[in-house]
């Protein structure tokens, strides 16, 4: 699923190609001093932001693929400490024991990771996504280790033994560990996607901005050469 970040660069190297498109209608009157800014060398950066872009559509499938099969091992934690609750208090554990994991499985609902929002994209986001869970794999490990050091504590039920809390603790590092992987290619391709289009010299951003005042230079903020190129909109950070 594209976010809205990737949305509106998509938009920015569309308007790109359109001042290209313009700039080469202008034929011999657009000749600028500044070699980076001549038709060919305007063509060459878009290439190479068209492929910074593709880097990270390449990256997105595999990391979202992961961090679905992370969300749905997780997910079945927070109801699961619950039920391991309710079973340490009717086996009869110490109050100061239950009191503990009461504790614990608040933390474990507290801490819950949400989903990040496409237009929250950012390092922060993700930082803050990854604590929750790794938080959670913390707060069930201790909710585990609670109930395995008491010899009261012998569910019937299949899904509420120790062995089967150790079994999706495992499931949750693993799945967990292979989301963080695959988030780093996507991470890097983004990284080299940003320098690309916001590089203060010489990215992509720049380089439009400084075409459109190439133009105002040549023509003059009266002609309808400039009018064309002043609605062509860009923003760098």
């Amino acid at each position: 699923m594209s976010s809205t970040v990737e949305t509106g660069i998509s938009v920015y190297v569309g308007h790109f190609q359109k001042l290209i498109d313009v700039c080469e209608s202008f034929e011999k009157s657009y000749n600028p001093f500044p070699r980076d800014l001549r038709i060919e060398s305007l063509k060459l950066q878009l290439s190479g932001v068209q492929a910074a872009i593709d880097a990270v559509d390449m990256a997105l499938p595999t990391m979202e693929t992961a961090e679905n099969a992370r969300r749905q091992v997780f997910t079945q934690m927070p109801p699961l400490a619950t039920r391991v609750q309710a079973t340490a208090i009717i086996s009869g554990l110490p109050d100061s024991i239950v009191l503990h994991i009461k504790e614990v499985v608040r933390k474990i609902h507290g801490s819950r990771a949400k989903a990040i929002k496409p237009e929250m994209e950012g390092e922060k986001h993700i930082s803050v996504s990854q604590v929750s869970f790794n938080a959670q794999i913390e707060h069930f490990n201790q909710l585990i280790y609670l109930v395995d050091s008491q010899p009261a504590y012998k569910p019937s039920e299949s899904g509420l033994k120790v062995d089967a809390l150790k079994k999706l603790l495992n499931e949750m590092r693993a799945t967990n560990d292979a989301a963080m992987a695959a988030n780093i290619p996507l991470k890097n391709a983004r990284i080299e996607r940003d320098r690309l289009l916001y590089a203060p010299d010489t990215g992509m951003m720049n380089t439009a901005l400084r075409v459109k005042e190439y133009v105002k230079a040549v023509f003059g903020t009266a002609s309808p050469q400039y009018e064309i190129v002043r609605h062509i909109s860009f923003h760098n950070r």
